[in-house]
Order: structure tokens, then sequence, then C-alpha cells
């Protein structure tokens, strides 16, 4: 079944009419995404972490309930401390993950005694953190379910309503550090790349950040087991593409201290035999991926900190493979805080 649905996309994809042609697999966003964010609930999780659930409009129903949510882990101090602010440091969850995938008290003893707010938001099972090209013809898709139309604004949810939202509730310094985990690695570049100012540094923890990776391997895998309308079609919307990947946004990054980390898929230290086995072909891939954004870095000219490490498979929010995570997260940290806390 997927090598014939294969054939179809690439028997689709492969003409290059022009690009101002729509997607066969989708109907396309006819507006711009609205913005406006409504407190729903709060919960708290433990001294630190509370999470808050909002209806969005940038999202509408693309959640199963209605509901986006959005973990805050504040800092130690921060109850005790009420003249003092803080930086912002988001974490992108990846594909099938939610905020709540990293238990509260690991990613508190991760973070430890630094002084940053740390933001958990929702990003869908397979958002992809990007305002959709349209919602499939189908009317839903494997990973996220029925998606509505107009089709979920994931971006302006995070860029648009929610970073508003935390300067407006917590005490913050207006600096904002952000991280992504494997899909969530993604949006961690895509974001500072296309929304410059925002982000003084960003963390790609075994992070999608090159859309064409082993070519057509990548846009197949997007578009095949995630969704055809997050970007729209790989030839038609080419331009939609490109505006989206890292690797073609490289030099949009200059004066972001950047940070990108990868194993190489082997069994490593936090593996067991099923993640052996499940974990290494996308680690392999997004190992691929890291070595090819750092190599266009480095044609821009912009700098970046990359930590491969060697043997490690993908990491996973249920397996002891997150903890692959934690260790990216504890090396970024001290350079993030240093962008962060720079005068």
């Amino acid at each position: 079944m997927f090598v014939s649905a294969l054939i179809l996309f690439l028997s689709v994809t492969a003409p290059s009419p022009a690009s101002a042609a729509d997607s066969p697999f989708c109907v396309p966003r006819t507006t711009q995404p609205e913005v406006g964010l409504t407190l729903i609930s709060v919960e708290r999780i433990d001294a630190r972490t509370q999470m808050y659930a909002f209806r969005s409009k940038a999202v509408g129903d693309a959640m199963s309930d209605g509901l986006v949510r959005v973990r805050v882990i504040l800092p130690a101090d921060y109850d005790r401390s009420p003249g003092k602010r803080y930086p912002v440091m988001l974490h992108l969850h990846g594909t099938n993950n939610s905020p709540s995938t990293w238990p509260a008290g690991e990613a508190e003893q991760v973070l430890g005694d630094n002084d940053v707010i740390f933001v958990e938001p929702d990003g869908g099972p397979a958002g992809f953190y990007a305002d959709w090209y349209g919602t499939p013809v189908t009317g839903g898709d494997l990973f996220n379910g029925p998606v509505p139309f107009p089709p979920p604004a994931w971006e302006t949810f995070h860029i648009r309503e929610l970073l508003p939202w935390l300067d407006k509730t917590f005490r913050t310094t207006g600096r904002r550090a952000i991280t992504g985990s494997s899909m969530g690695g993604f949006g961690a570049m895509a974001y500072p790349a296309r929304n410059p100012g925002v982000f003084v540094a960003a963390g790609s923890f075994s992070g999608a950040v090159d859309l064409d990776a082993l070519y057509p391997i990548s846009p197949v895998l997007i578009s095949l087991a995630w969704d055809p309308c997050i970007f729209g079609d790989r030839t038609l919307q080419a331009d939609n593409w490109k505006a989206h990947n890292p690797v073609d946004l490289a030099a949009e990054l200059r004066g972001v201290s950047l940070f990108v980390a990868s194993g190489n898929g082997l069994p490593g230290r936090y593996d067991d035999a099923v993640s052996a086995v499940a974990g290494a072909p996308l680690e392999i891939l997004v190992h691929q991926m890291a070595e090819n954004f750092v190599a266009a870095l480095d044609r821009a000219e912009v700098p970046v900190t990359t930590w491969f490490y060697g043997n490690g498979t993908h990491p996973g929010g249920t397996t002891r493979t997150r903890f692959y995570d934690y260790d990216d997260l504890s090396r970024f940290l001290p350079q993030a805080m240093s962008a962060l806390n720079r005068k």
C-alpha cells in the first residue's frame, strides 16, 4: 500500500507545472489565520509547574477536544523574587507527543536553578509548526485525525498568540530562546528564521531540520506519513516548502545563537531492544538532516555549535530514549542562558 501511494505521490509531483496551481490533495487556505486566545482552565502540577488550556482562533478545532495546552515551568525563585524578571525558553515537542511528554519533575531537574521560564506548548500530533497550506480533501489524516477548515495555524498560535500572552502574564524580560525535539527541532530553527528578532538562541535536538533530506524521501515521508497539506504539494507549492525549510533559510539565522544535536542511529546508552530497532531509521535520517543544515549554515557563514554525540537512536517520549533530549538540553542551557542574559 505504501509503495502504491508513493508511486501516486511521485506521479503527481514529478512534473513542474505553474507554481500557482493548487495541490490536488488539499483544499487550500483562503484567508489569513485569525488571532485570539481564550484561557479556559489552569491545573497546578507542582510548586513550579502549571498546565494552561486555551481556545485558540489560530488553531481552531484541530485538537480533539478543541483546546490547546501549554505547560509552564517557573524558575525556582520566581515566587520568592516578586521584583525580578526572567527570559523565556520555548520547547517544541515531537510528533505524537504533547506538553506533558517530559515528566515535570524530570524537566525541572534538568533546568535546575537556571533563571528561565520554560514553556512547553501543544504543537498537534503532527502539526509541524506551520500555518498549514490547506485541509486534506479526505478531511483528515492518520496522525492528526480530522483536520478542520480553515486548517490549523500553529506558527500563528505560537508567535502571535502565545508569546504576547506569556509577556502579559509573567514577569518576562522580552528575551527568548527556543528548543525542539524531532518535529519540534524543525520548528526551533524555522521560527527564528521566519520571525527575525523574536529569539536570541535556538537549539535543535534530533530535529527534522531539512525538509528535502535524501530527496524525495523526506518530502514523501512528511506528505504521506504525516499530511500532504502541511506545506502543500512538493512541486506545485515548492516556494512554500522553501519558505519553511531551515536549510533554505540558513542565512536568516545570522545573529541567533545556534545549537544542533543528533545521534547516529546506532544503539546507545539509553536504548533498549525495542528502541534500538524502532528508533534507528529515523535518527539516521535526522542525522543526515543535521549535517545538511550545518553545511548550509557554514555556506552562509552563520556560526553554530554542534553536538553529534555518536551512538543513540531517535528520542521517544515514552521510553528512556527521552534522556538523549535531556542531555541535549543540558548541553544547550549554558549557551542559551548566555545569549538570554546578554545586555
